[in-house]
């Protein structure tokens, strides 16, 4: 399997698991072929999956709808279904990439206010999303309204 990284990593057809675009567990396949070669042992009974885009759950928030604002929560708990089994480089790697494609798709929907939520912790991650924004010349990046998020969020404003 060729990982987001860009690394080839040799696993067996059981260690795989299938993520939505919208950073959801899949179980339900549509595709037979791919389906027999990655495990027998998959509930296929359902078939149809849509995925539905990785803002979709974020544009049906109340604060998007009322504020036109996109918040995106970076808490791993939000992201993966276990997040104590992973190592701290592949917590950071969860969260920088859902930052990557939530950003990229909120470009894509000419969406102009961003926050993303990192909490407060170590600083780590707050660090590493405010360096790869640093990249972009046609955003804003500032702390996000302390009164409502304390230290533990970023506000993206895009220009277009």
């Amino acid at each position: 399997i060729r990982c987001t990284d860009g690394f080839d990593y040799k696993v067996s057809s059981n260690e795989v698991l299938l993520v939505g675009d919208d950073n959801k567990y899949n179980y339900i396949l549509d595709n037979e072929e791919l389906i027999k070669k990655i495990s027998p042992q998959l509930n296929t009974k359902k078939k149809g999956y849509q995925p539905t885009g990785v803002l979709s759950r974020y544009l049906q928030s109340a604060k998007y709808s009322c504020e036109a604002t996109l918040e995106i929560d970076l808490h791993l708990e939000e992201l993966v279904e276990f997040p104590q089994k992973l190592e701290d480089w592949q917590k950071l790697h969860t969260q920088m990439q859902h930052v990557k494609k939530c950003l990229n798709a909120a470009l894509d929907k000419k969406i102009q206010k961003i926050v993303f939520i990192h909490g407060v912790g170590t600083g780590v991650l707050k660090m590493e999303i405010r360096n790869y924004l640093a990249d972009f010349s046609n955003l804003i990046v500032k702390d996000a309204d302390f009164r409502e998020y304390g230290m533990g969020a970023t506000e993206v404003i895009v220009k277009y």
